[in-house]
């Protein structure tokens, strides 16, 4: 895929107007799956108004922080509504590993080329089903667009990122795009799901984050039905000392209470430093009465609304701390 000769309006208007301390601020939306009805509710609730394909505000603008398909009721309309806001200079929209997996289910595997990098399990087909019926006619066009997402955005005051932010594997990504932060054409794609290699690992822990085996012969099943055998770990935290439960993301009781072997730890881990800029996530199906940040610099935007929960934004206006009364809901 060739890439543009210049950034998209949206990433460069974004974040050259924050940086030039132009008052303007950022919005980080979280996970919609397909819930057009809430995003609009909360894009109102945010001030952004003006054309319904493309809504804006006069001194703001958004970052989201990926999953627009799967779940929801009204995929191709959220798809529409987060393009037309980055068509628009009003948004950077990041890929989140939903669109990932998308394109990953029209990508065949280097070393299988029979198999796409997706398999086509039962589960996974009945996941996906939804999306690409949603996709219609023009659904090579959407993978396109896709592919060409953004993987993280960074900014002198703020890191957003669909799942952990690891410096590493954005350096290894870095260099696979050629120093961009997207364009995973059908070359680049490959690369990323190869297994075991560097690319892969990457992509991993930006969408998919830090996870940490479960004792042998353990295993959980995730909200679509399939076998886990991993916690999703609070990659900003350090691991010592710590259990399982207490370092699974959400905390979930079936998690055993036992602690975590060192062996079990990657050896190349360093947790997300406290000094770092505020950094910005989705991804992990948090649960609560009111959001609330995970550490004095670590916010989680995706509060299930695919479950029931609301759709959850953070206005951020350039503060080194994460101010829990800035999170907005729909």
């Amino acid at each position: 895929m060739q890439r543009d000769e210049h950034p998209h309006p949206g990433e460069n208007g974004t974040r050259a107007a924050f940086d030039a301390g132009l008052g303007s601020g950022i919005d980080f939306i979280g996970d919609i799956h397909g819930h057009a009805s809430r995003l609009r509710d909360l894009l109102d609730r945010l001030g952004y108004r003006g054309a319904s394909g493309a809504p804006g505000h006069p001194e703001r603008s958004v970052v989201f922080l990926g999953d627009y398909v799967d779940r929801g009721p009204d995929i191709r309309e959220t798809l529409e509504i987060v393009r037309g806001m980055v068509d628009a200079g009003n948004a950077i929209a990041l890929m989140g590993n939903h669109e990932y997996n998308t394109v990953a289910w029209f990508t065949p595997r280097p070393d299988r080329p029979e198999e796409s990098c997706r398999r086509h399990t039962p589960i996974r087909r009945r996941l996906i089903t939804p999306t690409l019926d949603a996709l219609g006619t023009d659904r090579e066009e959407w993978i396109r667009w896709m592919s060409d997402l953004p993987l993280w955005f960074e900014s002198e005051h703020a890191r957003a990122v669909h799942a952990s932010w690891d410096a590493r594997s954005i350096h290894r990504l870095r260099d696979l795009l050629d120093g961009s932060n997207r364009g995973l054409d059908r070359a680049r794609m490959q690369a990323t799901c190869e297994p075991g290699s560097s690319p892969a690992h990457a992509i991993q822990q930006l969408l998919k984050g830090r996870e940490i085996p479960l004792p042998p012969g353990m295993s959980l099943r995730d909200p679509e039905g399939s076998p886990r055998g991993h916690i999703r770990a609070r990659w900003f935290e350090s691991p010592s000392g710590r259990t399982y439960r207490e370092y699974a993301f959400t905390r979930d009781e079936a998690f055993p209470d036992e602690p975590i072997p060192a062996e079990a730890v990657p050896t190349d881990f360093v947790p997300y430093g406290a000094s770092e800029p505020p950094v910005f996530v989705g991804h992990y199906w948090m649960r609560g009465e009111r959001p609330s940040r995970l550490a004095r610099n670590v916010a989680c935007l995706d509060w299930s609304v695919a479950r029931g929960g609301p759709l959850v934004a953070y206005r951020f206006d350039g503060e080194s701390e994460i101010d829990d009364s800035k999170f907005v809901t729909a």
